[in-house]
């Protein structure tokens, strides 16, 4: 298991090794929307949100 943390080490979220979002669904996606920068806790590293930010299908547009 993998945790996301931000600039300050709050715990965001928690992911599988395979990057399966399992915990922090709403925090995590209210960071990106506030534009914070979030980093793998164990590497230090930068995450990459479009990882956890993929469309699948039609776009919203188009849904009645």
């Amino acid at each position: 298991m993998k945790i996301i943390v931000d600039e300050v080490g709050e715990i965001i979220a928690k992911v599988t090794d395979d990057h399966t979002l399992i915990g922090g669904h709403h925090r995590l996606a209210v960071a990106a929307s506030l534009g914070k920068t979030l980093f793998w806790r164990d590497t230090g590293e930068p995450v990459k949100l479009d990882l956890f930010f993929k469309h699948h299908g039609s776009p919203l547009r188009y849904t009645a």
